[in-house]
């Protein structure tokens, strides 16, 4: 049984969009990938300063998922000057730190959520959940 051109079409346009940000390669493969399995279409990028770039050229997406650690421009950083600019999307940082003073720098910075590391199919869940109720 094949698909036809529209039904293929509306699958695209039905998913949600997810920038994930994050300095190790392995860690942003996996997110992807859980990511995609789960009917997002991702972009991901290094560190901070490409999501505050990718913001100013114009994209948009329905989530940010934002690792907390990063060069050049952290995740507490890069937050703050996403929700400077408007950016009004559901982010959610995450983060293998287990410093309480850490965690809330980076929820205070604005983040929507906070997930501890490694970011898996039941967390993907929560984030899929906030997403359709908002």
């Amino acid at each position: 049984m094949s698909k036809t051109v529209g039904d293929s079409s509306m699958n695209e346009e039905n998913k949600f969009t997810a920038l994930v940000v994050d300095d190790n390669v392995v860690i942003r493969k996996i997110e992807e990938m859980l990511l995609n399995k789960k009917g997002f279409k991702t972009k991901v990028v290094e560190n901070g300063q490409e999501a505050v770039n990718t913001f100013s050229e114009g994209n948009s997406f329905d989530v940010i998922i934002m690792d907390m650690e990063m060069p050049i421009m952290d995740g507490i950083q890069a937050t703050k000057e996403l929700r400077a600019m408007g950016v009004k999307c559901l982010i959610f940082g995450v983060t293998s730190s287990e410093l309480k003073s850490d965690i809330q720098a980076f929820v205070e910075a604005g983040l929507d959520e906070y997930f501890p590391k490694p970011l898996d199919f039941v967390k993907i869940e929560n984030i899929l959940k906030r997403l359709i109720k908002k």
